[in-house]
Order: C-alpha cells, then sequence, then structure tokens
C-alpha cells in the first residue's frame, strides 16, 4: 500500500484554520445555528449550513502527544482505500445530521481534505483501518465519490482510547449533546467495557449520579430526543434528566410542548424543576386516612369491627353469632341507604 507524510498538509492546514480564526469570519455554520434557535418549532424550514471545521481538535490532539511523548503510541500518515476504513465502534457522537454531511461533502470538494482523520490499524486485518475521529470527512469524501480518505493512523492505542479520543475531539468542534453522550456510554456498557453503572462512571471518570442521569435520556421517546440534539445549549444534563422525570408524569405530548416551551422562552433549569415539582405535587395520591371502631360483646370479647376512610368509604364485619339479629343489623342498614337514594339488592 503507497504511504507518504502528510507532515506538511497538516502544518499547511492548521496554519490556514489558525488564519481563518485570526480573521474572524464568522462560519455559515455558526449563522445556521443561530437560524435554528430562533425557529418556533423543528417543523419550519431552516437554511442548510456547513459545519465549523473538524479540522482541529485541541483536546484530542494533546492527548495523542501524550501518549507519543510517553512512547505508547506511534503515528504514521497515509491515503487509505475509503471502502476499508470502518467506523469508530466506541465513537462518542452518534447523531450526524445530513445537512452538515452536505456541508462537508461541499467543502471538502472545494478546499479538500485539510487534515487527515484520525485512525488506528486493524488489530486483526492489516489492510483494514478504524476510524477514532473524522466521521463527517469520510461521510464527505463518500458523498463526491472519493477513493481514499487522508488518515494519520496511530498504533499501541487501547480499546478505551477510541472513546475518549472521539469524545475529545467531537466536544472540541461542535457542543456535545447529552443524547450522544447517553449513546457513547450505552456502547460501552454493550460492549462490555463497563458491566455496571458504576464502573461505567470509573470509566469515564464521571459521577454516578451524573451517569446515570445522562442513560436516563435514552429513556424519552425519539421526537424529545431529536430536541436534545438539535439544542445542546439548552438540552443540558439537568434539564434533560428533569424531562425524564416530566415525562413520566406527564407522557409524551405535554413533555414535548414543555420542551418546545424550552426553546421558544429560553426556560431556566430551576424554572424546568419548579414546574415538574407543580406537576408531581398535582399528580400525587391524596392520602386517606381511616380509623377503626373495635366492636366488643356484652362479655367484653371482640366480635370485630367498623372502619371508616377520610373518603367516605366504610366496612363492617362483625360476627354476631345470631341470624335473626344479623338480618336486623342489614334491614337497618338498608333502610339508612335508601334514605340517601341508595338500592341493596
Amino acid at each position: 500500500m503507497a504511504k507518504k507524510d502528510f507532515s506538511a498538509a497538516l502544518n499547511a492546514g492548521v496554519a490556514r484554520d489558525q488564519k481563518l480564526r485570526d480573521d474572524a469570519v464568522s462560519s455559515r455554520f455558526d449563522r445556521v445555528e443561530a437560524a435554528l434557535s430562533g425557529r418556533t418549532t423543528l417543523l419550519e424550514s431552516s437554511p442548510v449550513s456547513e459545519p465549523r471545521s473538524e479540522e482541529t481538535a485541541a483536546p484530542a490532539n494533546s492527548y495523542v502527544e501524550t501518549l507519543e511523548k510517553a512512547g505508547k503510541v506511534r503515528a504514521t500518515y497515509a491515503a487509505w482505500p475509503i471502502d476499508k476504513i470502518d467506523d469508530n465502534p466506541l465513537n462518542s457522537r452518534t447523531v450526524y445530521r445530513e445537512e452538515l454531511i452536505s456541508a462537508r461533502a461541499a467543502s471538502m470538494a472545494k478546499d479538500g481534505q485539510l487534515i487527515p482523520a484520525l485512525a488506528a490499524r486493524h488489530p486483526t486485518d492489516p489492510e483494514r483501518a478504524i476510524l477514532i475521529d473524522g466521521h463527517y470527512r469520510k461521510q464527505g469524501a463518500l458523498r463526491n465519490r472519493s477513493q481514499t480518505l487522508d488518515l494519520k493512523l496511530l498504533d499501541g492505542l487501547e480499546a478505551i482510547d477510541f472513546y475518549r479520543l472521539a469524545r475529545a475531539a467531537n466536544n472540541e468542534r461542535e457542543q456535545e449533546t447529552v443524547l450522544d453522550v447517553a449513546l457513547g456510554y450505552k456502547k460501552l456498557l454493550t460492549e462490555g467495557y463497563a458491566k455496571t453503572n458504576d464502573e461505567l462512571a470509573l470509566l469515564v471518570e464521571e459521577g454516578k449520579s451524573k451517569v446515570s442521569k445522562t442513560l436516563a435520556v435514552l429513556d424519552l421517546p425519539s421526537s424529545i430526543q431529536e430536541f436534545i440534539s438539535l439544542y445542546p445549549q439548552q438540552m443540558g444534563i439537568n434539564i434533560a434528566y428533569e424531562l425524564t422525570l416530566y415525562f413520566k408524569l406527564a407522557g409524551e405530548s405535554r413533555t414535548r410542548d414543555l420542551v418546545q416551551k424550552i426553546v421558544d422562552e429560553g426556560l431556566s433549569f430551576q424554572k424546568v424543576k419548579a414546574l415538574r415539582e407543580a406537576l408531581s405535587h398535582e399528580r400525587a395520591p391524596r392520602r386517606t386516612f381511616s380509623r377503626q371502631y373495635k366492636v366488643s360483646g356484652a362479655d367484653g370479647s371482640s366480635i370485630g369491627a367498623i372502619k371508616e376512610w377520610g373518603n367516605g368509604n366504610i366496612q363492617v364485619n362483625l360476627a354476631l353469632n345470631d341470624p335473626e339479629r344479623a338480618d336486623t343489623y342489614i334491614e337497618a342498614l338498608k333502610k339508612l341507604l335508601a334514605e340517601d337514594g341508595h338500592k341493596a339488592t
């Protein structure tokens, strides 16, 4: 397989991207995000735009540099056949937006691929590579019918590094949504990297409570998850978790209305929490208090009890041991019921 050193292209791409930032040229992607934030519903049309640059991911690069300096990984560069590049099985991002794929394809068709995508050699098939970061670039290249994708190949990675590197890069370029994180956590559990939420918390270096709250988002219906994916700034972990609690009380339709209100009015976490707590009190079952009257016979022995509840219910349980006297009691009760318009048959 033909391989070449892409160091020059890497440096040129970084310099070019830095110049664009220094010139403070707002990208079309930023304008699209602003437009999306102003939409009143998801049904309204929105302009298609190009994503922010996928070409820089400082935390991921820093992590790779640390591994390289420690001698744990070695990097090489190659133009790799795109049909032999597998997606990262532990990629923390799961939701890929169609308009951003199209924008990436257009950008690559115009300017080329500025920076190689981060990848690793396949552990069992030397002819294949596994993508760590650069899934939008791969999708854009496929859309442009490209035969190869420029890769920075890392040898010596541990399995969990695939997750950590992808998450660092994704979160640097574009704010990672709670849904992305939740789906990434689920992958780690499904793939057996952690067997319990406690083990998962240690693995991803997050608190147990935060991990549990994040995973709870996956219990929401897809219509609510779509909002969380589109509005990451307004749908952080705390509000997202409140939505899971609200959904259990109110169902999908009312929860969707609340989400739309969060987007339209910019409701704070405290306001959302207050709305959920108000609904919780509204739906809480009324407590009913009971009182029992013990009934004793002439000799003082217990013959039963009469029990009443605060909601008007009564229960009579008497052992009279006298059928004729029992009939007298029953007739008296029927008479009282008849006076209130009831009929005992």
